[in-house]
């Protein structure tokens, strides 16, 4: 990722870089120890992440990632700090992670792959609505499944935010009437390649992880109200009206569960 760095305490700069020099996923392109440079260079640059020190002279962190988010808002944001009460704020401008000083490079490297991740699904071409009836929007068009079953086996993956699901649990959910015989474990499969063949048929079939027995999705692929919701986003807790996944019987746990954030 295209990484600057700021930090106005010299000895804390070449720490960081000494902490960072393996990490791979890290491009650093600029290193700052004044915040007015740094600003001047995310305006000419395109920065992916920005990696900053919360307690800094003039312009501390917090205002600079928020200046940041002003000229890019996709950019993400990492930040240092010596002191824990400090990470709420880091928390409120939804940074991609905190690290406490002092850090080692395990962590940072953690912290790195955490906003990579966090980018690419912000990124992402592809849209998931779970609020009210539950749709899935490619480059802003929905898809119109022609499997009913199939929609709502990826509903129940996606409620599922991205863990496993065996055959076994799907059955119990989407055909809790029927008996876990042959014809059933069949009929599951059928709708499992009916999924896997409607998302290849929108170029998205990447998102559904298969194995035998077992699936799950790929969350780092796409955008989600729910996920959104639970990672504290209040702008999404806005549009939030206490409805979820409607056509799914089963979405009613889930949504006993969102119920504080009515």
């Amino acid at each position: 990722m295209r990484t600057i760095v700021v930090d106005d305490e010299e000895m804390a700069l070449v720490s960081f870089m000494e902490e960072a020099k393996n990490i791979k996923e890290l491009n650093i392109t600029g290193v700052f120890n004044d915040a007015q440079e740094a600003v001047g260079y995310v305006k000419d640059n395109d920065v992916e992440l920005a990696i900053l020190d919360i307690k800094m002279r003039g312009i501390d962190g917090i205002n600079l990632g928020n200046i940041f988010r002003e000229i890019n808002p996709d950019i993400m944001l990492i930040y240092i700090t010596g002191y824990e009460k400090y990470a709420y704020e880091a928390i409120k401008l939804h940074a991609a992670a905190y690290l406490v000083k002092p850090f080692s490079s395990e962590q940072l490297e953690y912290a790195v792959e955490s906003a990579r991740l966090l980018s690419k699904r912000r990124k992402s071409r592809i849209y998931v609505r779970t609020f009210g009836h539950f749709d899935i929007f490619v480059d802003e068009n929905p898809i119109m499944f022609k499997s009913n079953k199939a929609k709502e086996l990826l509903a129940l993956l996606v409620d599922r935010r991205g863990g496993t699901v065996t055959t076994d649990q799907i059955i119990g959910t989407l055909w809790e009437e029927r008996p876990n015989d042959s014809y059933t474990q069949n009929l599951c499969s059928k709708i499992g390649k009916t999924l896997e063949k409607e998302l290849k048929e929108n170029n998205i079939g990447d998102i559904l992880v298969s194995a035998r027995g077992i699936k799950r999705v790929n969350t780092s692929l796409f955008k989600c109200d729910l996920y959104d919701l639970l990672d504290g986003d209040e702008r999404v807790a806005e549009k939030f009206l206490g409805e979820y996944m409607l056509d799914y019987s089963w979405a009613e746990e889930r949504m006993a569960l969102l119920a504080k954030y009515i």
